[in-house]
């Protein structure tokens, strides 16, 4: 009888298609990220095992049990999701990663669905700005001040070591964000010193009232010739390595992802790593745009 054998054959292409798909590293939306697979060069390519070979335009996440391949000829960065460790890997290879479903809610590796059940919309900072960068831990001693700024509204800037209120204050009047350490007046050496409390603090020229203020510690490797990245890539494994392991790089972060180019930001590494960033600096605004850009993260090879 036609009418009973079509949904059985059916039953059973749709049990085959399945096997194969777990046969061939598929996963579902519980299964956890293990990196992110980053192009570093407009040649990149990869093969999912259930795909045919495309062209790797920005990051993708590489999830738990995954099997990818890379293609003869193209080399990419492989950003560990747990650690944050980059390494380069050259084709012809093959990429599979194992890492269990983390017990507490880890942005960069969790499913989404737990990321959002977990980082709720964050409250605004008190005062009329928020402090971006440096803000808790710093690699850089001569770092890039940054806060959200009003529009023709100029600031003032001050940065105190919060261990010793006898040392002079490092700072600007009348400027707009950025700024570096080094351009604040001050009469002792320009740089920071390493593994030690600052605090920052800044107001709207004119007024009384504090804009925003912030405490951060500069790491004890911190380097006086520590550069931001430049390159897309080098921007992604920045944000991912001072995320990825407390404490949080949080200001170095944003400053790498502020530097993204739009479809780098809205891709999966990109839109987790903004979500925590927001959340963690009080950005509300960030933090909805973020979770809109990952409700448009379209299931992809």
């Amino acid at each position: 009888m036609p009418s009973t054998r079509l949904p059985a054959r059916r039953f059973f292409l749709w049990v085959g298609l399945a096997a194969v798909l777990v046969a061939a590293g598929a996963v579902t939306d519980r299964t956890p990220v293990a990196a992110y697979l980053v192009p570093i060069d407009n040649a990149c390519r990869i093969k999912p095992a259930w795909w045919h070979s495309f062209a790797l335009k920005t990051p993708r996440a590489l999830r738990s049990g995954e099997r990818v391949s890379i293609p003869s000829g193209t080399s990419l960065q492989i950003v560990h999701a747990d650690t944050g460790v980059a390494e380069l890997v050259t084709g012809p290879a093959k990429c599979v990663l194992q890492i269990k479903l983390p017990v507490e809610t880890n942005t960069l590796v969790s499913p989404l669905t737990e990321v959002f059940a977990t980082l709720t919309s964050p409250q605004p900072q008190p005062g009329s700005s928020a402090i971006t960068s440096p803000v808790s831990v710093t690699r850089y001693l001569n770092p890039l001040i940054t806060w959200v700024a009003r529009e023709g509204v100029s600031y003032d800037v001050a940065v105190a070591d919060a261990a010793d209120p006898f040392v002079p204050l490092r700072k600007a009047s009348g400027i707009r964000p950025p700024i570096a350490l080094a351009d604040l007046e001050t009469p002792q050496r320009r740089q920071l010193g390493a593994d030690r409390n600052y605090i920052i603090a800044v107001r709207e020229t004119g007024s009384t009232t504090p804009a925003a203020g912030a405490r951060f510690l500069t790491a004890a490797n911190a380097e006086l010739e520590n550069k931001i990245p430049a390159t897309p890539a080098e921007l992604i494994a920045e944000a991912t390595a001072a995320l990825a392991r407390k404490p949080h790089r949080t200001g170095d972060a944003w400053l790498a992802l502020s530097r993204l180019p739009p479809d780098w930001q809205q891709s999966e590494p990109g839109v987790r790593l903004r979500l925590l960033v927001a959340f963690e600096l009080g950005l509300p605004d960030e933090f909805a745009q973020g979770k809109a850009d990952a409700a448009h993260l379209r299931s992809r090879p």
